[in-house]
């Protein structure tokens, strides 16, 4: 029974031995801190941008419509048909326009031949004057009735170039290149001067117009640059400039109506819808954290400096933020190391285990 005691005892006094042996790596393990990564306080350019929704006008959107009368014998385009400037869109019957052409063309014809004769006449009685065989007073008859047919002339090349003109007008011609909108007429169909036939949306050249709230009319100017992409596809952003700003603020919705002005990129149609970013301003050397080293706490708004292994709270004001960083205003200077991965699991103080420095 004595042995058994003993050697109990024995076993014990090796426990509390084995208890208080020093082991370094127990003790490193001990001792290790909270495991994260870091990175660099950096510099960007950062532009502060004013957001909104706005939609495409196309700013040329004539309705077509017929010069002349005449029945329609055809029609070249339909429906969502690309057009060029002068592409024929319909044709007429222009039989009355091609006699009025060949009316005119006779009268201008006669005339010329009887002003012809009479430059003759005149020219035989200013010698006949000149030699005392024919009285004064018929020369000045004679070069009334050339004057009087000069203008007769006139009018009757002018009425010509107009039956040629309305010649011309028979057959229906795009003025802008665009897309048909609508088209309001068919074969078989008698227009009159001034109907309307086809509406064209001009959809080379775009206007955009997006409202901003009043709260931020007094940072818009116009010449600001503005990045504008359709909300179907942010990645087809393209680069503008506002050219008109509303000189009123709507009634109801209490915003200001900002114009931009720009180049079809390709496919975009009037009526669609866009995203707008204004630049309101820009600063070419702003410190930008990840932001998953920012984190919130009693303090409030807070990053982890990184000194000698040992996290250090900073409170920190936020500017501007994107998917990939975050503007810090004020709380950091450049150089600074902060917390990156891990920040959400320390607090002022804590020991930590830098695994990367990115």
């Amino acid at each position: 029974m004595k042995a058994v005691v003993v050697s109990i005892g024995l076993v014990l006094a090796s426990a509390l031995v084995g208890c208080h042996s020093s082991d370094p790596q127990s003790a490193d393990t001990r001792r290790s801190g909270t495991p994260v990564t870091v990175a660099a306080v950096t510099q960007r350019e950062v532009e502060a941008l004013e957001r909104s929704v706005g939609r495409l006008q196309a700013p040329e959107s004539p309705a077509v419509a017929a010069e002349t009368y005449g029945r329609v014998t055809a029609v070249l385009v339909d429906v969502g048909s690309e057009v060029a400037v002068g592409d024929i869109l319909a044709a007429l019957d222009g039989q009355a326009q091609r006699h009025s052409q060949q009316a005119a063309q006779a009268a201008v014809e006669r005339l010329e031949a009887l002003l012809q004769n009479q430059q003759k006449t005149v020219a035989r009685l200013e010698d006949l004057v000149r030699r005392d065989l024919a009285a004064a007073s018929a020369l000045d008859d004679a070069s009334s009735q050339r004057a009087a047919l000069k203008a007769q002339l006139d009018q009757a090349r002018a009425e010509r170039d107009e039956a040629e003109r309305n010649q011309a007008q028979t057959q229906i011609r795009s003025p802008v290149a665009g897309i048909i909108q609508s088209r309001r007429v068919s074969v078989g169909d008698f227009v009159t001067l001034g109907q309307a036939l086809f509406d064209v949306v001009a959809a080379r050249r775009l206007q955009v117009v997006a409202p901003f709230p009043e709260t931020s009319s007094s940072a818009l100017r116009v010449g600001q640059k503005a990045y504008v992409a359709p909300v179907r596809s942010a990645a087809e952003s393209t680069e503008a400039a506002i050219t008109e700003l509303r000189p009123q603020i709507g009634l109801r919705s209490r915003a200001v109506d900002v114009i931009i002005e720009l180049e079809n990129p390709g496919g975009w149609r009037p009526g669609g819808s866009v995203t707008v970013a204004v630049v309101v301003d820009r600063r070419e050397k702003s410190l930008t954290v990840a932001p998953e080293s920012i984190v919130r706490r009693p303090a409030g708004t807070v990053v982890y400096t990184v000194v000698d292994g040992i996290a250090h709270q900073r409170k920190i004001e936020l500017g501007v933020q994107s998917s990939d960083w975050v503007e810090v205003l004020q709380g950091l200077e450049p150089g600074e190391t902060v917390v990156r991965s891990g920040a959400g699991f320390i607090t002022d103080g804590t020991a930590i285990d830098v695994r990367r420095a990115e």
